[in-house]
């Protein structure tokens, strides 16, 4: 008599192999695989954004000049319910596209996707780490610079653009097609260099933690050499057009979009560079 699988590896594929079998069971693999991905994205927003809420806004509210980046600005309750409204349905978005590229990927379907670590070695799995991140956050510049050019931001980026005031809640409180915009070019990597499955995962998770704690409105340092202070993004929602960086600071300073001292910055003032001849950069 032969024994069942044994380890969680083997008992997914054996149940993978099962569904895939029955008749139905594409669709019966998606819906499964699209669930797990809307609810742990969810639940990963959530963790995150709800401690950062209740211990700032709710317990911490009436000290925020000690902790708020925007200490005498707050977003209306009205704006703050429509944000997570917004966040949550986006997240929903976020994860039936990852589902559905994760049903790809369980079906047999191309990619250069490795599940092994020893397969490539440990040097080539930190440095396709390293090159990951660095791919994901230059799409995330462009992407966001592109959404800042006139057309684009009077279109639909302006919708993020309504909370000058950041909470946990505003993270992606955006247009679906910026999201999308974003995840799809995440995922084209994965179809250009060989990326170690997990990884590529927990940098998406990482990621989505950042982006919160970077518009929780609260005033984080960093301790992580290449990451800023959470005032660098609430910069950016305060002056509208500059930092537009997502967890570096290098392609601010690369392209000179980066915010500078004795330039002035509104939502009118276009171009990334703001008005004026000051050259210093605030330092984050």
């Amino acid at each position: 008599m032969s024994q069942g699988p044994w380890t969680w590896a083997e008992q997914w594929a054996a149940w993978q192999a099962a569904v895939a079998s029955e008749p139905g069971g594409l669709f019966a693999q998606w819906i499964v695989l699209v669930a797990i991905s809307v609810v742990a994205g969810l639940v990963i927003f959530f963790a995150t954004a709800l401690p950062l809420h209740y211990i700032y806004y709710v317990r911490r509210r009436e000290d925020a000049a000690r902790w708020k980046c925007q200490p005498k600005r707050f977003l209306p309750d009205r704006l703050n319910r429509e944000a997570m409204r917004l966040s949550t349905v986006n997240m929903t978005i976020g994860g039936v596209m990852s589902g559905t590229f994760i049903t790809y990927v369980a079906r047999g379907g191309w990619t250069r996707l490795y599940f092994d670590w020893s397969e490539y070695g440990l040097a080539y799995l930190l440095l396709s780490a390293a090159l990951a991140f660095f791919w994901s956050d230059g799409w995330a510049y462009y992407i966001h610079r592109a959404s800042h050019i006139r057309w684009a931001y009077k279109a639909y980026h302006r919708i993020h653009h309504r909370y000058v005031a950041t909470t946990p809640w505003v993270t992606v409180a955006l247009h679906p097609v910026e999201l999308a915009m974003q995840v799809v070019a995440n995922y084209a990597l994965l179809f250009i260099i060989p990326i170690y499955a997990p990884m590529f995962a927990i940098m998406l998770v990482y990621v989505l933690v950042y982006n919160i704690i970077d518009h929780s409105g609260v005033k984080f340092t960093s301790r992580i050499p290449w990451q800023p202070s959470s005032m660098f993004h609430d910069d950016h929602h305060r002056h509208f057009h500059c930092n537009f960086g997502q967890h570096l600071t290098f392609w601010d300073r690369v392209h000179g979009t980066l915010r500078r001292v004795d330039r002035r910055y509104g939502e009118t003032v276009f171009g990334g560079r703001g008005d004026g001849e000051g050259d210093e950069f605030v330092r984050y």
